[in-house]
């Protein structure tokens, strides 16, 4: 098992994969409107990263986590946004250690923190992130978009 940084060259790869989870997560999915932002995560590091997991040479799923920052976490923190492992892959370990990958990731980058966004009805998610040693915290996560989509 391999992770790699994913480059603007992976593009292809990954809107797949992200169009897979969100409709998985009942998340409208519109390739227009995605892409730009994910080019721009891509092209700043400050932002965050994105990583290819890889079994064998080919690839297994992918890791988005973006850096935020909260007092209440520590300072920075790193918001585990989304993690997918493609169906041929699951059940094999991938998603545990892409976990343990973006913790050594945060920790290496002075991250004090690791969130994860997950659907309430996604059971086998939140099955995996609890055997991992997170928890919920009992706060309400709300979001208000700023632009129109």
């Amino acid at each position: 098992m391999t992770f790699w940084v994913a480059q603007a060259g992976d593009v292809p790869t990954l809107l797949p994969m992200m169009r897979a989870l969100w409709e998985h997560e009942g998340i409208p999915f519109d390739e227009g409107l995605v892409e730009p932002p994910l080019r721009e995560l891509l092209s700043e590091p400050a932002l965050g990263r994105v990583w290819l997991a890889l079994a064998g040479g080919a690839v297994a799923g992918y890791a988005m986590g973006t850096w935020g920052f909260s007092t209440e976490q520590g300072g920075r923190f790193l918001l585990l946004d989304e993690l997918f492992v493609l169906p041929a892959f699951r059940g094999t370990g991938i998603g545990r250690a892409a976990l343990a990958f973006v913790e050594e990731a945060a920790r290496g980058a002075e991250g004090r923190a690791v969130r994860i966004e997950v659907a309430e009805e996604n059971d086998g998610a939140r099955r995996l992130y609890r055997e991992a040693g997170y928890v919920d915290p009992r706060r309400l996560f709300l979001a208000k978009r700023l632009t129109e989509r």
